[in-house]
């Protein structure tokens, strides 16, 4: 007997069955197919391994399989899944209906982040769409709901894909130091985002620099004018030095430092 299951996209499970082993214990996917009228699927999978995707395209006479089976089904046809895959877009003038459907929302957003933007507020507000989103692209956090714009797990996905996620995470959030420091070793200048008591945190501003010299225009006068932060940045661009504090920018082992990195950075020096 095999054990088959099939699950919306989503993975909330539709119906189970087991049906009896064929010849030499495998299973024909055209028969099941055939009886069960499987012809919307999207993906199999075999044992928690994906083994075919696109399924309008399988060569039933070539594709068999044993042991268990998972077979996600989508409710929308087969026409009209063909054109969501070639311009996904076209969400943005589909029904209510569809831009509230689990489902459609959740393929869309595994190929594309950003297409969270023609989902439901409801779908907007739903944990599992909007990490499949930010998982994909980080900048998808902008059209999550203020709710989960202010949820940890989220905001740190987020930020993981892109640190300039920050902009869009909620005050609360752009003040917690792990989640910031999470966006500034992704994308250094996500500094900007971050809550004004964070800029004055020296392992934020490290991190943000050793990422990105440039962060050091978005601290204040005080870090400005620390030697040890000012090499960072410099090491990491030597143009950093025009924002470093006219003190610095006098000092010769920092303009060997940011010279060495970029000689242009001597237009920065101060004689």
């Amino acid at each position: 007997m095999f054990n088959i299951r099939v699950n919306k996209l989503s993975g909330e499970t539709l119906f189970s069955f087991c049906i009896d082993t064929l010849s030499q214990n495998y299973i024909s996917i055209k028969n099941i197919f055939i009886q069960y009228n499987f012809y919307k699927c999207y993906k199999i999978i075999n044992n928690n391994d994906i083994i075919y995707t696109d399924i309008y395209d399988l060569d039933y006479d070539n594709i068999i399989l044993n042991n268990n089976l998972t077979i996600i089904f989508l409710q929308y046809d087969k026409i009209f899944i063909n054109k969501l895959k070639k311009n996904y877009h076209i969400l943005k003038y589909t029904s209510d209906e569809i831009k509230n459907n689990k489902d459609i929302i959740t393929l869309a957003c595994n190929y594309n982040g950003l297409l969270l933007q023609y989902a439901s507020n409801e779908l907007k507000n739903d944990y599992d769409i909007v990490k499949t989103a930010c998982i994909q692209n980080g900048y998808a956090l902008q059209y999550a709901s203020n709710s989960l714009k202010n949820n940890n797990d989220i905001v740190k996905i987020a930020c993981y894909q892109n640190g300039y996620a920050l902009e869009f995470a909620s005050s609360k959030l752009k003040n917690n130091i792990d989640i910031v420091k999470i966006a500034c070793n992704n994308k250094g200048l996500a500094l900007y985002y971050a809550n004004d008591n964070i800029k004055n945190n020296f392992e934020i501003i490290q991190t943000a620099c050793n990422n990105n010299g440039f962060a050091l225009k978005f601290i204040n006068d005080f870090f400005k004018n620390n030697e040890n932060i000012v090499k960072i940045a410099c090491l990491n661009n030597g143009n950093s030095l025009q924002f470093a504090s006219d003190e610095l920018r006098k000092n010769k082992n920092i303009i060997n430092i940011a010279t060495n990195n970029d000689i242009y950075a001597l237009r920065y020096a101060i004689n």
